[in-house]
């Protein structure tokens, strides 16, 4: 038993010994890219499927704990994580990161796209005037095409990364006032998603947003 624990991460092992109830949210890691092997673990689970996640070689799905237990001794796994929730914090901001050395330097984030994996952006002044920057949107939470953001932190940092201003005469302005933002709304109005959410958002196909 013990050898099979090692591909269990601390949380799923504690539930486990503990013969939690109920399905438990995990990405399942394999140990190549074995189309094959994947394929096969991805067709017998195909109603648990929540994303195929090939940038980490896995699975993201739902399971009860015996068969997290029979999973993990098939020898193509290489590791079973909890899908644990991520959580967006306000924290420090511009002052913090030294937001005008960059500019002072001749850097403005011209002609750069920056992408924000967050709670959304909103279409704030800051980013739509002269021109609107924010150049693509994607809603992985309620699949809206429009610009939004209904927790704030998204757009507090897109503030940081590339506010130009415009709303307070230039007083308050981002580390690359030029950039283009794109942006990926993978967590929800409370701040918080999966791990999953996350990882899945890093390789997308951005619709041009619509404002």
């Amino acid at each position: 038993m013990k050898r099979y624990q090692s591909k269990l991460d601390p949380v799923i092992s504690s539930k486990l010994k503990s013969s939690s109830k109920g399905q438990v949210p995990v990405i399942i890691r394999f140990k190549s890219n074995n189309m094959k092997t994947y394929n096969k673990i991805a067709f017998n689970m195909s109603d648990k499927v929540k994303y195929n996640l090939p940038v980490v070689r896995g699975l993201a799905c739902k399971m009860d704990i015996d068969e997290i237990n029979m999973i993990s001794k098939d020898p193509n796994i290489e590791y079973i994580s909890f899908d644990s929730k991520v959580f967006a914090l306000m924290d420090i901001a511009s002052k913090s990161v030294s937001v005008d050395f960059p500019v002072e330097q001749g850097f403005s984030g011209n002609d750069v796209t920056v992408a924000v994996i967050d709670t959304g952006v909103a279409p704030h002044s800051d980013f739509t005037k002269p021109n609107n920057r924010i150049i693509g949107f994607k809603d992985f939470i309620n699949d809206k095409s429009t610009p939004y953001d209904d927790n704030g932190h998204g757009t507090h940092v897109c503030g940081i990364i590339a506010a130009n201003g415009y709303s307070s005469n230039g007083k308050y302005s981002g580390i690359a006032p030029e950039a283009n933002i794109l942006a990926v709304k993978a967590l929800d109005e409370s701040g918080s998603g999966n791990t999953s959410d996350i990882v899945s958002a890093i390789f997308i196909k951005i619709r041009p947003s619509k404002l």
